[in-house]
């Protein structure tokens, strides 16, 4: 069968389509062929199955091998000229404005008084941007700035590991949330150095989105850390993740396969089969639990040192420390 390409995720290094890992025992077809010889009428069923089985295995831990690395760009904001609006309109119009579809997909703004507005299409020519929500303010022509708040870190994100400020030198909490910013920033009065990301609703097409908090108004990038949901097994030559074993993954594909109606079943008694299935799932969860423990040596997820967790530093500099409590003296106290 043809090799089909990975899903092309610019913000992340993906792996190359077709490849072995050399930790790996089976390719997809492989799998499938091993799991068939105990009930070759399960064959057309084997396929599904693995990628069922694979995906409930994904959800048990931050394994390793979904481990991806992959930045986040910040663009430059964008100010020029001002912006005509109108109130019930998702449409605003440039003046003296320069705007092209590089804007798509930042955020709109004309002061602190109104709500964040996403661009979701711009027209070049007659130099107006269309907001994903009608404009809910006064009618007019202002200054206005286009930054970018919300990024999509791609469609297979599971959980972000780690993200850090290249510019400003320190991690960034990737534990915030909507709630904590609406208290401390309901305004998003406070840009530049970011130092969080807290999660938004799904963007229309069902993709993970954070806000970077506060937003950039510099170019930058900020690297980051996640673990992923890798695509479904499709061709033969399709691979598990490194240091996913595909003989846990083959003995549970057994087990279904000796369920599978084995009553008809040509190589298995109804007793035997269903006996086998059960010593099989068995094994499988022994050697899951192994495989568990093995990942542990790989990067350490069951335990956390002092600092990992949270930077050792508050961020935003004499501002921030003047309006929070913060740890007094390193990090030994408050």
């Amino acid at each position: 069968m043809p090799v089909t390409p990975p899903v092309v995720i610019s913000t992340q290094v993906q792996p190359n389509a077709g490849v072995l890992p050399y930790v790996q025992q089976m390719n997809f077809g492989q799998m499938i062929g091993s799991a068939s010889a105990w009930n070759p009428n399960a064959l057309p069923q084997i396929s599904g199955w693995i990628n069922q089985i694979v995906r409930q295995i994904y959800d048990k831990k931050t394994w390793y091998g979904m481990m991806v690395k992959g930045q986040i760009i910040c663009p430059q904001a964008y100010t020029t000229g001002q912006a005509t609006v109108v109130a019930g309109s998702t449409t605003v119009t440039g003046v003296g404005t320069s705007w092209d579809s590089t804007l798509i997909g930042r955020q709109f703004r004309t002061g602190f008084n109104q709500p964040i507005y996403t661009i979701t299409a711009v027209n070049p020519f007659n130099q107006t941007l269309t907001l994903e929500l009608p404009w809910g303010g006064y009618a007019g022509t202002f200054g206005y700035y286009i930054v970018q708040y919300y990024f999509n870190l791609g469609p297979n994100i599971k959980y972000i590991k780690t993200m850090v400020n290249m510019q400003m030198g320190f991690k960034l909490r990737t534990n915030l949330t909507q709630d904590f910013l609406d208290s401390i920033d309901p305004w998003r009065i406070t840009t530049n150095f970011p130092w969080g990301i807290a999660p938004m609703p799904a963007d229309p097409n069902g993709n993970y989105l954070v806000e970077l908090y506060p937003a950039a108004w510099t170019a930058q990038a900020l690297p980051f850390m996640a673990y992923v949901q890798p695509p479904n097994l499709v061709n033969d030559n399709d691979s598990l993740p490194p240091y996913i074993r595909a003989d846990v993954v083959v003995k549970e594909a057994q087990a279904w396969a000796l369920r599978y109606k084995p009553r008809e079943n040509p190589g298995y008694s109804e007793g035997a089969a269903l006996s086998l299935a059960n010593t099989f799932h068995q094994e499988h969860e022994a050697l899951l639990l192994d495989m568990a423990n093995a990942d542990e040596n790989l990067y350490r997820t069951s335990a956390t040192i002092k600092g990992e967790d949270l930077p050792y530093f508050t961020p935003g500099g004499a501002l921030w420390d003047s309006m929070h409590a913060v740890l007094a003296g390193g990090d030994e106290g408050w």
